[in-house]
């Protein structure tokens, strides 16, 4: 476990060719890294482009992002294992090496994680912080994705204690962190912060930004399915599910206005 001399990066990718290109250009010849892309799609360009592409890459159909992980992971070499979707930007390149040196000197560890520049449809690009920056697990898992997936730094070995990205869900990373935290019962393992500056540029066009009602029910269900009995993470998700609604409703009666005033000011210190 502490010999660990590769990272892999995960770049999947469907029909978004210029957006795939700042990704690889972000990630080349970067040391101690294999760079793989997972092409979903049929974009001629990409399919064009990826013949001719000196990396490792897949171009074959998938049942989605979940699935495009899974063949990620499993097609890998490295002893830890990073995902960047196509569109999203590296921005500190020697993030990567570091990561795998934090792993490789603290056993504990299964993942390393830290800030991403979000680039925001509404107000543009701010900072997103992880929910977490501490060791332990609070706040509770019910308030959403305590880690911000792209930046996050994974163990090979980890994927193979908690399985594979669940097909059925698009928040998948959600789901699986939710499946992480149960492994860690009773094992003294965790999740290291990386502090400082924003690691990677992520684009905010994806599935949790434009399918909302559709990321809130999978949270319904991936909290009832992972902990039915646990009232604290109930009451966490019950919170998030009515600030949600009140923003759905800003939306709805068209005073977008006040939705960004409001954004802007609880990022105020980070935009």
């Amino acid at each position: 476990m502490n010999d660990m001399s590769l990272l892999s990066i995960v770049t999947i990718t469907f029909n978004n060719y210029e957006e795939l290109l700042k990704t690889i250009e972000s990630v080349r010849d970067l040391e101690h890294c294999e760079h793989i892309i997972i092409n979903g799609g049929q974009c001629q360009k990409t399919l064009d482009f990826l013949k001719k592409y000196c990396g490792k890459s897949f171009s074959e159909p998938d049942q989605g992002i979940s699935d495009a992980f899974n063949k990620g992971i499993k097609y890998s070499m490295g002893d830890v294992v990073m995902m960047l979707n196509s569109g999203d930007i590296l921005l500190d390149r020697s993030y990567p090496e570091k990561a795998l040196k934090i792993l490789s000197e603290n056993l504990d560890l299964d993942f390393v994680h830290a800030d991403e520049l979000y680039d925001d449809l509404l107000i543009g690009e701010f900072v997103m912080k992880p929910l977490r920056i501490k060791g332990h697990l609070t706040p509770n898992i019910g308030r959403g994705m305590p880690y911000r997936h792209q930046t996050m730094v994974v163990r090979r070995i980890v994927y193979d204690k908690v399985g594979s990205f669940d097909l059925k869900y698009v928040t998948s990373d959600y789901d699986w962190t939710c499946r992480w935290e149960l492994s860690l019962r009773d094992t003294g393992r965790s999740a290291y912060y990386f502090h400082g500056k924003p690691v990677i540029k992520m684009d905010g066009r994806g599935v949790s930004a434009t399918q909302e009602w559709k990321v809130m029910r999978e949270a319904v269900s991936i909290i009832r399915t992972h902990f039915p009995k646990n009232i604290e993470i109930q009451f966490s998700l019950f919170k998030r599910f009515i600030l949600f609604v009140g923003r759905e409703c800003l939306k709805w009666f068209q005073m977008g206005n006040i939705l960004s005033h409001l954004k802007r000011l609880k990022y105020q210190n980070d935009v």
